[in-house]
């Protein structure tokens, strides 16, 4: 059944319930010291990212990939509590992308991981890649720390009718999350949709195709459009946000990607974007941000942290509402 936007908007979602941990075998060591805080109440072993108590948050961003967190956190002092990072399906990135989350739980981040799928939605979802997901999830299961993982974010940009439709999609992500859920029941499989297919601007699509009925949790990428150069209108997170979260139900969010630019007539404004995003937010059921600290793909000007954004970000990074896992044990 096709719902019209407008009795969508503004409807909240609700949090769930408790809290996360991590545990895996170290590896490679960190570059330089970073105060590790205290997770206090908010460790628990054995409960999944979804399962957080209102109001608490994993926060943090993504790098590019030649970039190294460890600086970065150094420079911040305090390690990112959400760590979001991309790969490709190829085995040496498999193998990249398994070390990645052994060395997020090392360091005490809730590793959210996204690759795309080795060929059509179609054939994912029926079965013919069982091998290469088993290469992924099986050792993620081994490892016994939680993680966010998602095949195909954005995947409205690769869609067609041979093998790539909506219903090819959450067909894909029903097979993913059920094999998660055998082989590896502390990874979190989270469909990670891209605003604009939300947009009440829109009539040539009803976004209910794309969102998945059996995900435990959803994921929204978001943005605020302007730049000096580009003329577009500057947008809230929280409206932007609230256009969409009434398709999504009550289920936790996700946002996998999300960027403000600076302006330069008016120092502060951004800032102030960050931290109304992270207080609305909190209010949605969001239990993940993610913020995209890349220039990859920024045609109107970088979403590279640095200055009062940066300064935003690390003020939030610090709030006593961040949830944080506790430490490995090896």
């Amino acid at each position: 059944m096709t719902i019209a936007r407008r009795d969508l908007l503004g409807i909240g979602a609700a949090v769930a319930l408790s809290m996360t941990a991590a545990s895996c075998r170290a590896v490679d060591g960190a570059v330089g010291r970073v105060p590790e805080p205290d997770p206090g109440p908010h460790g628990a072993d054995g409960f999944l990212p979804e399962q957080l108590p209102d109001g608490l948050m994993f926060y943090g961003a993504s790098v590019p990939w030649h970039r190294p967190v460890r600086p970065w956190e150094q420079s911040l002092g305090r390690p990112l509590s959400t760590h979001r990072s991309y790969f490709t399906p190829g085995a040496e990135e498999v193998q990249h992308l398994l070390d990645q989350c052994r060395d997020d739980a090392l360091h005490r981040r809730l590793p959210h991981v996204s690759l795309k799928a080795p060929g059509r939605w179609r054939d994912v979802a029926a079965g013919r890649n069982d091998d290469w997901l088993r290469s992924i999830l099986v050792p993620l299961g081994r490892t016994g720390h939680p993680a966010l993982f998602t095949l195909h974010h954005e995947p409205e940009n690769d869609a067609s009718p041979d093998g790539r439709t909506p219903a090819d999609f959450v067909a894909m992500q029903h097979h993913v999350i059920r094999l998660a859920d055998e082989l590896a029941p502390r990874v979190t499989v989270v469909p990670v949709l891209q605003h604009w297919t939300f947009d009440p601007l829109r009539d040539d699509i009803d976004p209910s195709v794309w969102v998945v009925p059996r995900a435990r949790v959803l994921g929204l990428d978001l943005y605020n459009p302007w730049s000096e150069d580009n003329g577009k209108e500057w947008r809230t997170f929280s409206g932007k946000l609230d256009e969409v979260i009434g398709w999504f139900g009550d289920r936790p969010l996700v946002i996998g990607e999300y960027g403000c630019r600076a302006d330069p007539e008016n120092p502060g404004r951004a800032a102030q974007w960050f931290h109304d995003a992270a207080d609305h937010a909190r209010t949605r059921g969001v239990i993940s941000m993610s913020y995209f600290n890349s220039s990859i793909n920024a045609e109107d000007g970088t979403w590279e942290l640095s200055g009062e954004t940066e300064e935003a970000f690390s003020e939030l990074l610090a709030a006593d509402w961040v949830a944080r896992p506790p430490a490995v044990r090896a």
